[in-house]
């Protein structure tokens, strides 16, 4: 009960952020923002608080990063943008997701560093 009340916090912290954020950025920056910033944290977090508690890690990750990230949101711009040219869907979706590997391995990386506490 505890971890999945730890997921359900976190999920609301998460989506909230992610309306705040939302809120700031326009259009798809703001999705760019969420997802890309969020898989830069979801390394992070995982290199560093790999020695928590359960619900700790599932409130980080599950719940807030992944409510604040979006794959819906993703993939009802890519459908969106694959309607008006192919080309431009095909290159939002690679490049969001190249982008979004890069900053969960960076994100690892920036993790695992010694000396950052």
């Amino acid at each position: 009960m505890k971890r999945l009340l730890a997921v359900g916090f976190g999920g609301m912290v998460g989506s909230l952020l992610r309306a705040g954020v939302y809120a700031i950025v326009p259009s798809s920056m703001g999705l760019w923002t969420v997802n890309v910033f969020g898989s830069l944290l979801i390394g992070w977090i995982a290199a560093r608080f790999s020695y928590k508690s359960a619900e700790f890690r599932l409130f980080l990750s599950t719940g807030l990063i992944g409510s604040f990230t979006t794959f819906s949101a993703f993939s009802a711009d890519w459908f969106r943008l694959l309607e008006t040219s192919f080309w431009q869907g095909t290159v939002f979706a690679v490049s969001m997701t190249a982008a979004s590997i890069m900053a969960a391995a960076s994100g690892l990386a920036i993790g695992r560093r010694r000396g950052v506490q």
